[in-house]
């Protein structure tokens, strides 16, 4: 089947961006007294959004929480943050409409996206606060896809999954992300190496 977009998770899909947010949430948290955490702990966290990684990595209150980590990341998105291999030349290889869903912020998925230089190959990136709902929410990636007729998702975790299986749209799963056990079962397909890509395509 042709796709006629191919549509693209960030964090653990594009880029290997959890030693910044680790780092990030585990500074904050060691300054407002909060009990620490392990950067294992936070990679398991990542995927749903701000609010989700911060509920699953501390105790209430999590809004002071959340103001003070998005401060402390937004100043540190590419100290560490790097492309998975072969992401630049296998995007350049990829003819047709790309775009970004994340559910990281919009504001910072486009600084890391334009930081790693990938913004060339995008038509438009999209975050967690892009539209009232978010990845899984079918709405959020329904109105990313903007009316295209045989969209693809390529992600590494459940959350991405799921939004590709309730906007009718097949996924495709990287194995080497943020995902846990079981989370990419219902993925249509599984490749190891992002420029595996290129031959499902093909």
């Amino acid at each position: 089947m042709k796709y006629d977009l191919l549509v693209f998770d960030l964090d653990g899909t594009l880029c290997d961006s959890a030693p910044d947010i680790s780092a990030s949430l585990r500074r904050t948290l060691e300054r407002m007294g909060r009990d620490p955490i392990s950067h294992e702990q936070v990679v398991a966290a990542i995927g749903s959004g701000v609010r989700k990684l911060i509920e699953r990595t501390t105790r209430p209150p999590i809004e002071p929480v959340m103001e003070a980590f998005l401060k402390e990341y937004s100043e540190h998105l590419l100290d560490e943050t790097k492309l998975f291999a072969g992401v630049a030349e296998t995007l350049s290889a990829i003819p047709g409409p790309k775009i970004v869903l994340s559910n990281k912020p919009e504001a910072m998925s486009k600084r890391v996206v334009e930081g790693l230089g990938l913004a060339r190959h995008f038509e438009a990136v999209y975050g967690g606060d892009s539209f009232p709902e978010r990845k899984p929410d079918p709405a959020c990636f329904r109105k990313a896809i903007n009316g295209a007729a045989r969209p693809l998702m390529i992600g590494d975790s459940g959350t991405d999954v799921q939004t590709a299986r309730n906007g009718g749209a097949a996924v495709v799963a990287v194995t080497y992300g943020y995902f846990k056990p079981g989370e990419l079962d219902g993925a249509d397909f599984r490749i190891d190496r992002f420029d595996q890509l290129l031959g499902l395509l093909r």
